[in-house]
């Protein structure tokens, strides 16, 4: 019960607003620790924490443009994407496109760090081997 109690309080209490707004439809407030942005009429809203990149983008933005259009960005994309499958197949296109050039990437530096550690794995190896047999340790043999 005390952990709950501490929970709300930390989380209600102790998360200030930094930022808030209203442009366009929309209100936004940065707090401490999220992101909260929603229609004027209430029909939608979202929430993004402090972790997630949206919050950290729109909050160092000095021009409110950005969030707006962000929101109505989100905002056409959540209506829209139950309306029209075409609308859904360019999303999802989308991604793909996106997330394939995100592997491409991500290989290339996968394939130097793992360069680096087998290097390193190997050097170590090495080591060991040409260690004279009475300096290595018992600890030494267990590794093996």
């Amino acid at each position: 019960m005390f952990n709950k109690i501490r929970k709300w309080w930390w989380f209600s209490v102790r998360n200030t607003t930094v930022r808030k707004g209203e442009k366009g439809g929309f209100k936004w407030k940065f707090r401490r620790f999220w992101l909260e942005v929603s229609t004027l009429s209430g029909n939608w809203s979202a929430k993004w924490t402090a972790a997630e990149h949206p919050y950290g983008y729109l909050l160092a933005g000095k021009d409110d443009a950005n969030i707006e259009g962000f929101c109505q960005t989100m905002y056409e994309i959540g209506m829209l994407l139950t309306t029209d499958q075409g609308f859904v197949d360019d999303i999802q296109k989308a991604i793909r496109k996106y997330s394939t050039r995100l592997e491409k990437q991500v290989k290339v530096e996968e394939d130097e760090f793992e360069e680096k550690i087998a290097l390193e794995n190997e050097k170590q190896v090495q080591e060991y081997v040409e260690k004279p047999r009475r300096h290595r340790t018992r600890a030494d043999r267990d590794e093996r």
